[in-house]
């Protein structure tokens, strides 16, 4: 029998990875609230607290995509290759980029205040152009779906091994707006994107969304929530998408700790993850370079 977590008692042992346990912090206990969860991260056993409220900001992103993910099959590959033409049109429209660029400046503006910083936040002339880019790469990419890549024949039968789409991947990008043109590829061959992205760039994620990625989707013929946004500011928020069992994949990237405990909660609910926190490039130079 299982029953639900009203409240959190300071002391309380919660057991994890099978013979250790963590202890309720005074502090945890006094803001847990009944219909929040607490999920155990089974490698160093923090207790994470997640709010209703980006419990169900995280569930409705994921319940429109899983619901995109099944319209998807009907959707023909022109009419994805329409949507990453028709997306990057709206980026290129100077009405559109105008109310996605006020959008940035306000983040801009309140990140600043904050002492964050807004090097990657800028959404410039250079990142309108590479999202363009990208969003035309993915339009003229080769249709994958339903491709036959190998077959064993016998008499009376054969087995083919045939291109599927995934599912629903998850992203969890710091605060880069550009984010939208690399995470919406993934509906190239066939799969949708649920997204959460930093606090600091949330403003103009809402904004592309708004002005430039739903009504691709929509003039396109694709369905509504192929490309979800979380709409939370909260790390809480990512932490329930990535434990969703719904999830095909999961992808984060950002700094070494959070993503490595992005990974954790992923693969706790038996989901693939793709992680990258510390950076993997090296630049040997001569000393008079």
């Amino acid at each position: 029998m299982s029953l639900m977590l009203e409240r959190l008692v300071a002391g309380t042992p919660i057991p994890f990875a099978g013979n250790r346990v963590s202890v309720v912090s005074p502090e945890l206990a006094a803001r847990f609230q009944p219909g929040d969860h607490l999920l155990v991260e089974q490698v160093s056993g923090e207790l994470l607290l997640i709010p209703v409220v980006d419990q169900q900001a995280a569930a409705v992103a994921i319940e429109r995509a899983q619901a995109a993910f099944s319209a998807l099959a009907a959707v023909s590959d022109a009419a994805i290759s329409e949507f990453f033409d028709r997306f990057a049109q709206r980026l290129e429209t100077p009405a559109c980029w105008a109310l996605i660029e006020a959008a940035n400046l306000a983040d801009i503006e309140r990140a600043k205040g904050r002492g964050r910083s807004t090097t990657r936040l800028l959404a410039d002339e250079r990142m309108r152009r590479d999202m363009i880019a990208g969003l035309r790469a993915w339009r003229d990419a080769p249709a994958t779906r339903g491709k036959v890549l190998s077959c064993v024949e016998h008499d009376g039968w054969k087995v083919e091994q045939v291109v599927s789409p995934l599912g629903i991947v998850a992203f969890v990008f710091e605060g880069r707006p550009n984010v939208f043109a690399d995470a919406a590829g993934v509906l190239r061959t066939g799969n949708t994107a649920v997204l959460r992205i930093g606090s600091d760039a949330l403003g103009t994620a809402q904004a592309i969304v708004t002005h430039a990625l739903n009504p691709a989707l929509a003039e396109a013929g694709l369905p509504a929530g192929a490309v979800s946004l979380v709409e939370s500011v909260n790390h809480a928020a990512g932490w329930a998408m990535f434990a969703d069992r719904r999830l095909s994949l999961a992808v984060a990237r950002g700094s070494g700790r959070a993503v490595s405990q992005l990974g954790s909660i992923a693969q706790q609910a038996g989901t693939a993850v793709s992680l990258h926190g510390t950076g993997g490039a090296w630049l040997i130079a001569d000393e008079h370079a």
